[in-house]
């Protein structure tokens, strides 16, 4: 019953709980690093909102309902097709204004990689491309809160950062064995 009062009133105004959050000086921070910025940090969802007000550490009671609400925010790709073209995955996998994998995942044979986020070095190869692999790596990339509440990793989908497409083209870089991601050396990894 908590959980059902807390996300009723988080729902009811995620705006003014975001904008109490912060003080003054820090609103009028936010609001001079750019219009975008600023409407991703003050009017926050309610579920990022829930996830900054408990320091991103949900209680046990309230991360059942927290990780169903992600999932169902997931939109497939046309046809349920989880593996698009490799080529442009990487292209999107390895560009700064697109997906930026890189700088937070190891394993690029382009960019040297950062160790914010896990190791994805041979992740196809490590991994296999079963559909249940494929829809995971999908899943955890369209939004990560579906199966880590509250991670630092973007939610390329829910924050409409990448289309289901290009989502499923990023799932072929990371999965077929073919890709220059399972094929070639990391950058900055052993030979």
């Amino acid at each position: 019953m908590r959980n059902l009062i807390w996300m009723v009133l988080a729902c009811m105004a995620p705006w003014a709980m975001a904008q109490s959050y912060f003080g003054p000086g820090e609103t009028k921070a936010v609001q001079g690093s750019g219009a975008k910025f600023a409407d991703a940090l003050l009017n926050m969802s309610a579920d990022q909102l829930q996830c900054s007000l408990h320091q991103n550490r949900l209680p046990a009671d309230a991360t059942p309902s927290f990780l169903a609400a992600q999932k169902a925010s997931i939109q497939y790709p046309k046809g349920d097709k989880f593996m698009g073209d490799w080529q442009k995955g990487g292209a999107i996998f390895n560009n700064l204004q697109k997906a930026n994998c890189f700088s937070c995942h190891f394993g690029s044979p382009a960019n040297l990689g950062g160790d914010v986020g896990p190791s994805l070095e041979k992740y196809g190869l490590q991994r296999g491309q079963s559909e249940a692999v494929q829809r995971y790596t999908y899943e955890v990339i369209y939004n990560a809160w579906s199966y880590f509440p509250c991670t630092v990793m973007y939610r390329f989908g829910v924050q409409g950062l990448l289309t289901p497409e290009e989502i499923a083209d990023v799932v072929a870089y990371l999965l077929n064995p073919a890709s220059d991601f399972n094929t070639k050396p990391a950058l900055g990894g052993k030979r």
